[in-house]
């Protein structure tokens, strides 16, 4: 039990660290890039990638449903059958890879359609794309990822995304600087991805080599989860991965950059509340098989940790998000005022344990539990963000994903979690329930309330959002958590701290 929570513990270190790097990365480049290739080629360019995003439903739900095969290995620590899984999983892999470059060529001639590109030659947009569709040469070393996830050595996963997006921007702004426009974005992928998987490949320490393997001795249990996990997977790129076309199709690649970059900061921060989640399903995944009672009441730690930790972080974001941005890349880039804020804010609360949850159904092979719910929100969400867009402009996908979000998964999540798991709903719904209530109060009195925080230099809005930031986060852990619960986790967090350093 030390060692899971250990291990997960420093997942979730090495995550936050990622973050926290990625947001200086952001802070410090994303004007320097803005400058070189323009708001229409940087808005462009993220409609590419969301447009190539949605080939990865071409692996077929392979992800997740080697995840679901792989953990019972991992408990039983059987090395050669972990192996056969994996080499089976990469042969996959290999098809996946093939369809989706083949899929990549159908799409080029439609791409100026897409992304609303409005200049005389498409040459550029057709390369940048070839360019980012030749990284499914890369797809096959998947499997070397899943095996450092699922064993708990998430924390090299972390370091390797950190460098990966290191180099990404780094070759990015080089080749921008020489002129290189769009394209500089697509070179920067390809290195970066090749980068990227030669290190994942190295960390892994683990060798996939053989004859091309023809027996299907785990193919019938990975196909069985692989049905409902593909159905899972579409729903969710539709759900969210659908704003960025809906802007750029209604309302251009300009204001995909201004939504982007509004709610850049608040993007960083859901991916590690997500990141959170995730560090810690290996282990939740181990006590299912073992000791469902205390699986429970870990699910449930973890729940609360995830809304207290999303609250605290948020509110922040929401007071000062508007002097940042004006701060960052000047007044040019608002969009939405604070509504744009407090949206976002309230979707990477929500997303943030949709996620944490969704992963459990997922990595313990029930992922059928979910399908219907998913679609039911994707279709709410694909028609609420365009009538919203139609309305509200920019803001509208994200009031569209909000809208969604709470017309269905909240309602049915908590129910199918006591279905499949035992949990208890009323729990769920409080802990959901009072976070939201901590964190929306103090927004609408600070919103109504005559004194604002307009910091108009750097160091005045550091210290100024450390200060809230620390203020708020002592303030819910004595408000959330009861004597007990307090210093359990103190005392976890110091045990944790202290195995750190000795290694």
């Amino acid at each position: 039990m030390g060692e899971l929570t250990s291990k997960s513990f420093l997942n979730f270190l090495t995550s936050l660290l990622k973050s926290i790097g990625l947001l200086l990365l952001t802070f410090f480049l994303t004007p320097l890039l803005l400058s070189y290739i323009g708001a229409e080629d940087f808005g462009t360019f993220k409609v590419i990638m969301e447009v190539y995003g949605y080939l990865s439903l071409l692996e077929f739900g392979l992800y997740s449903s080697l995840i679901a095969c792989l953990l019972p290995l991992i408990k039983k620590d059987d090395g050669e059958e972990i192996n056969f899984l994996l080499r089976q999983g990469k042969n996959q892999y290999i098809k996946s890879a093939l369809w989706t470059f083949g899929i990549s060529l159908i799409i080029l001639p439609f791409l100026p359609y897409l992304t609303s590109w409005g200049r005389k030659s498409p040459q550029d947009l057709y390369i940048t794309f070839a360019l980012v569709a030749a990284t499914s040469v890369l797809i096959p070393f998947q499997p070397y990822k899943i095996f450092l996830e699922v064993s708990n050595q998430e924390h090299k996963v972390n370091v390797i995304i950190f460098f990966q997006n290191l180099s990404f921007i780094l070759i990015g702004i080089f080749f921008a600087y020489f002129g290189w426009g769009l394209l500089s974005q697509g070179f920067a992928v390809l290195f970066s991805g090749c980068l990227g998987v030669l290190l994942i490949r190295y960390a892994s320490k683990i060798s996939l080599k053989g004859k091309f393997d023809k027996t299907k001795r785990f193919l019938p249990e990975m196909r069985k989860f692989q049905k409902s996990q593909v159905l899972n997977d579409l729903a969710s790129k539709i759900c969210l991965n659908c704003d960025q076309l809906i802007i750029s199709i209604f309302l251009g690649p300009t204001m995909v950059t201004k939504v982007f970059l509004g709610q850049r900061v608040v993007m960083i921060m859901q991916g590690q509340l997500q990141s959170l989640g995730q560090s810690t399903y290996a282990s939740l995944g181990t006590l299912y098989y073992s000791d469902i009672e205390i699986f429970k009441k870990r699910f449930m730690e973890v729940t609360k940790i995830i809304s207290l930790v999303g609250v605290a972080t948020l509110v922040p974001i929401c007071i000062l998000n508007q002097a940042f941005i004006a701060l960052w890349v000047g007044d040019g880039y608002q969009v939405g005022g604070n509504a744009l804020t407090y949206l976002a804010a309230s979707n990477a609360f929500l997303f943030s344990l949709f996620s944490f949850w969704a992963f459990v159904f997922t990595a313990l092979g029930k992922p059928s539990g979910i399908t219907s719910m998913i679609w039911r929100q994707a279709v709410v969400n694909v028609i609420a963000s365009i009538v919203a867009t139609i309305y509200l402009g920019g803001i509208g996908p994200i009031a569209g994903t909000l809208i969604s979000f709470i017309a269905v998964p909240l309602y049915y999540y908590p129910h199918l979690l006591k279905t499949h798991f035992g949990l208890s709903q009323v729990e769920l719904m409080k802990t959901i329930s009072v976070s939201a209530l901590f964190g929306i109060a103090p927004l609408i009195l600070y919103h109504y309330s005559p004194f604002k925080f307009n910091p108009t230099s750097w160091p005045t809005f550091f210290i100024i959002g450390i200060l809230i930031f620390l203020t708020y986060s002592l303030f819910l852990v004595f408000a959330l958590f009861n004597i007990e619960e307090r210093l359990i986790f103190f005392n976890r967090l110091k045990v944790q701290c202290k195995k750190l350093l000795r290694k």
